[in-house]
């Protein structure tokens, strides 16, 4: 596999970590209640799963399809989804930041579904994950992997390494739960609060401007 992929997929699986603060807070909940651990650990899996699923989809269903070249049919449909997708980021980030700006201050409050968590058996963290992945971007490094038309374990290797970039923020309150649990406790109400008062706007500036780049990736590979 180039580099140049590699880099691709690893950016956008940190895409993915930088712009997930309520996921961030989500596990740092979880952790707070009983079973935390079993519950952020079943979080971080969900999320595992569904990139799991999505790139088992694309190496088993798609490994027959011609991508090869930019010029290919699938290759082409690929690269219009690429664009389609970084659209869809742009308007909806661009819509969410019209929604804060026009409304008051971004509120340090946690969403109001997260009183209900230690009401739940602690699985249900499980389908959480899954359902907080950022899919948008997760079939855009799938996209990106399938145009590199690399063999079955470059692209195993690839969705790895997406992976594990997209979990290196959701993963940081967990390592502090395990690593020093006596101070855990004060340190992750600290980043609860900084995240939830500073970081959803920063998250959909990034996200804005993931997208403009998905867009004008997939129309450079469309008219190249």
């Amino acid at each position: 596999m180039d580099s140049q992929t590699l880099l691709t997929v690893l950016g956008l699986g940190l895409a993915i970590a930088l712009c997930s603060p309520v996921s961030v807070v989500t596990v740092i909940v979880l952790l707070a209640l009983p079973s935390g651990g079993r519950r952020a650990a079943a979080f971080v899996a969900g999320w595992l799963l569904a990139i799991v699923v999505i790139g088992v989809a694309c190496v088993v269903m798609l490994q027959d399809q011609d991508f090869s070249t930019r010029t290919t049919t699938p290759s082409r449909v690929a690269s219009a989804i690429e664009v389609l997708l970084g659209v869809i980021v742009v308007l909806t980030s661009a819509r969410a930041l019209r929604h804060r700006r026009g409304g008051s201050t971004s509120s340090s409050e946690p969403p109001k579904w997260f009183a209900r968590l230690d009401r739940t058996h602690w699985l249900i963290a499980f389908p959480i994950g899954a359902f907080m992945l950022t899919y948008s971007l997760t079939i855009a490094a799938a996209i990106e992997i399938l145009k590199a038309n690399v063999s079955t374990a470059a692209a195993v290797v690839a969705f790895a390494v997406f992976a594990l970039a997209s979990i290196v923020t959701i993963a940081a309150p967990i390592v502090v739960y395990l690593v020093t649990p006596e101070r855990s406790a004060e340190t992750l109400a600290r980043w609860r609060q900084w995240l939830l008062a500073n970081s959803r706007t920063v998250g959909l500036v990034a996200l804005l401007v993931i997208g403009v780049l998905l867009i004008a990736k997939g129309t450079y590979d469309l008219v190249a």
